[in-house]
């Protein structure tokens, strides 16, 4: 199926005008072994995430080619068959020594770890700018992009919920997930400093400097991530999680991995359970064999949430910095 016919079917079925702008394009080039194996990857959901040079936009005089939220892609296998349709949903420029271990493992590719995509990327960037004036450091910028799996010839497509980084895109629904969850009372779980900052901007800054792996370790867990959760369908934010890839002594004794919400409004809908078996992908990642995660013995909803996803009680220790006590659970991870 050409590019062409595959984006009349998908317009034709998902009733998408067919005049939308989209780009056709295969991975990492055409006519190889890779651009197969990433494009499988894609239409399998495992990989969300790539990533081009920045500075190759700028040396053509291409910035406005630059990438945004709600691009649609046609996306070519090795033999420029088109196979599947995708959509951005996240796009930033970072420079390359502060790309997250969440857009690494975004990239679906080798043990999905921010290692593999460095050494991947290092060696790809090296050889897109080798005929150029660019030379390759660590400060060269890098656009990052997230996207959905919008459709598959002869496939059922279901992806109920995106997985977002931080950004100012998102400023309008992260304002309006904090006020739902001050009016109700409930606990910021999983939000990390969202609660203390007046400003979105300010909060959204902590959590990208949070994520920055080039960064000198703090005593807020060295390095973690804040991941918004966005329900595609009327990108309403519903959840958000924290996932701590370095835990501090508290941690490790106390809270474990991750710390999550979900928006009071939208609860009771099973978004928990997706939410903490994304986390739980997500630390595979750093080569963790089994995580650590708690709950209020009184809190039945995220008990549930946790054995759902394999969750193995351990004990109940008394958390004395917040005077309650938590119910301790191990899961191990595939």
């Amino acid at each position: 199926m050409t590019a062409e016919q595959l984006w009349a079917e998908f317009c034709s079925k998902k009733n998408v005008d067919i005049n939308t702008p989209y780009e056709a394009w295969g991975f990492g080039g055409s006519g190889d072994d890779v651009t197969d194996r990433l494009a499988n990857l894609v239409k399998e959901g495992r990989k969300f995430g790539t990533a081009s040079c920045y500075e190759l936009y700028e040396l053509e005089d291409e910035l406005d080619e630059l990438p945004k939220a709600g691009d649609y892609s046609v996306i070519l296998d090795g033999n420029d068959e088109a196979v599947c349709v995708i959509r951005d949903y996240d796009v930033y420029v970072r420079p390359f020594k502060k790309v997250s271990p969440f857009h690494a493992y975004a990239e679906g590719e080798g043990d999905r770890s921010l290692k593999y995509w460095r050494d991947v990327h290092k060696e790809f960037f090296e050889e897109e700018i080798e005929e150029t004036d660019l030379s390759f450091n660590e400060d060269l910028r890098v656009v990052c992009e997230k996207f959905s799996l919008e459709y598959v010839p002869g496939q059922e497509v279901e992806q109920e919920l995106l997985y977002v980084e931080p950004s100012m895109e998102y400023a309008d629904e992260i304002a309006a997930y904090k006020k739902e969850m001050l009016e109700a009372g409930s606990s910021f779980d999983g939000c990390f400093s969202m609660k203390r900052h007046d400003s979105i901007k300010d909060y959204v800054d902590d959590c990208i400097n949070w994520s920055d792996p080039s960064r000198e370790a703090d005593e807020r867990g060295a390095w973690g991530n804040v991941i918004l959760v966005i329900r595609k369908s009327d990108s309403k934010m519903v959840g958000c999680m924290q996932v701590h890839n370095v835990l501090t002594d508290r941690m490790q004794k106390y809270t474990g991995h991750v710390g999550y919400s979900v928006r009071p409004s939208e609860r009771r809908k099973g978004y928990a359970t997706k939410m903490l078996a994304k986390a739980c992908d997500f630390l595979t990642s750093f080569g963790f064999e089994e995580i650590g995660v708690s709950c209020l013995p009184e809190n039945e909803a995220s008990r549930k949430t946790i054995l759902a996803n394999g969750g193995e009680y351990i004990e109940t220790v008394y958390f004395e910095d917040d005077k309650v006590d938590l119910e301790r659970y191990k899961i191990r991870l595939k």
